[in-house]
């Protein structure tokens, strides 16, 4: 019997309404995920920026806000190298008495801010690890995109000795953080491992160090990508896990290219020599279309990058630039290990030697991947 147009209209109008229900369901599940990714990234990339604009606010009304942003870049470049309960003090001298002799409310609320910031830095642990948080970033992360998966040789990992380098870093590392650090399948498989982060961002990050201190438990935690630190870890055998490219990958980030940089990145290699590691790859598809970036004077870009200076110009959403892009597909494969001999004094020879064996292995990986991640003609850029 033939459906009359009534009941087409019907059926096409339930449609409608299930899939209107179904959207509106997804919206609400999305929410607390982008109010993770919201507090994240204004804890991991806005709270500098947050301590200029409240050093500068306390000092501007004699100098003006561009002079007082500028020496409030220049204090932060000085006091982040000495211990900081000394920063904490200058920073409370500094803003308070300009702000007092300015006799200015505004000025004042914006020292207390300021010296507020700065005692992060100065108290060695900020919290414990917080289990109940840990679930919760492990599960809104993931349900912020379209999907993210993790894949590839999980069941090739031993705990201890291991080395993950991941790949690419992208503007915020999205998929590293929503498929690797905070993903319960990879702490399972990887068992204790150490996530080695920026210095600066890891030990004086401001807010960025609540989310570090919260994160340690029996799955390892947070840890400074320092000679010291790395040297420290894997003379215990502990697995270790970080993003070699690192600013200058991305730096390198152009929308929809699958891009490295590892030609000049060998330490990492040497270090697993010197300990006889376990190196696996790692790569994340789709992390190049989580944001647009600007482009143009790369060289110029990289150098800047030697002094620790991120180059990057980036947005994600339109209506708020530092969130990722909704829709993306993340999709991260781990690779086979390759097994490096222990050799306490590696020549730069052999280093040489390991890490081209060590960017074919991260090209196989690619290239095997790339059709299930739904990028066949897709190619690997190594910079």
């Amino acid at each position: 019997m033939t459906a009359g147009p009534s009941q087409v209209a019907a059926a096409v109008g339930a449609k409608a309404k299930a899939a209107s229900l179904e959207q509106v369901a997804q919206d609400h599940a999305w929410l607390p995920s982008l109010l993770l990714f919201l507090a994240s990234g204004i804890a991991w990339t806005a709270s500098i920026p947050l301590l200029f604009v409240t050093v500068g606010g306390s000092i501007q009304p004699h100098v003006g806000w561009p002079w007082g942003l500028a020496i409030a870049v220049v204090l932060f470049s000085i006091l982040v190298q000495v211990d900081q309960r000394i920063a904490t003090g200058v920073v409370f001298l500094v803003s308070f008495s300009s702000a007092a002799v300015a006799g200015s409310r505004q000025a004042m609320v914006f020292s207390a801010a300021a010296t507020g910031l700065t005692m992060l830095n100065g108290i060695k642990h900020l919290c414990s690890g917080c289990p109940q948080l840990l679930e919760f970033q492990c599960k809104g992360y993931a349900r912020y995109h379209k999907s993210c998966q993790l894949s590839g040789a999980l069941d090739s990992i031993q705990p201890g000795r291991s080395f993950f380098a991941c790949h690419p870093h992208g503007c915020t590392s999205v998929g590293w953080i929503s498929n690797v650090v905070w993903n319960r399948r990879f702490h399972h498989a990887a068992g204790r491992c150490f996530y080695l982060i920026d210095s600066t961002l890891r030990n004086k990050g401001l807010l960025a160090r609540l989310f570090c201190d919260a994160f340690e438990g029996p799955h390892g935690g947070f840890r400074d990508n320092s000679q010291d630190t790395i040297k420290q870890l894997m003379a215990r055998g502990e697995s270790v896990c970080m993003i070699p490219g690192a600013y200058q990958e991305a730096t390198l980030f152009t929308y929809g290219r699958d891009r490295v940089a590892l030609n000049k990145r060998r330490g990492f290699v040497k270090y697993c020599l010197r300990h006889g590691y376990r190196l696996h790859p790692v790569y994340t598809f789709g992390e190049s279309e989580t944001y647009w970036a600007l482009g143009g004077f790369e060289s110029f870009r990289l150098w800047l990058n030697n002094y620790g200076i991120p180059t990057v110009a980036f947005w994600g959403l339109w209506w708020c630039p530092i969130l990722p892009r909704r829709h993306c597909e993340l999709m991260t494969f781990v690779g086979q290990p390759l097994e490096l001999p222990c050799i306490e004094n590696p020549t730069d020879l052999q280093v040489e030697l390991w890490h081209g064996k060590y960017m074919t292995c991260l090209q196989v990986l690619f290239d095997r991947h790339k059709a299930e991640a739904g990028r066949p003609s897709a190619k690997l850029e190594i910079v």
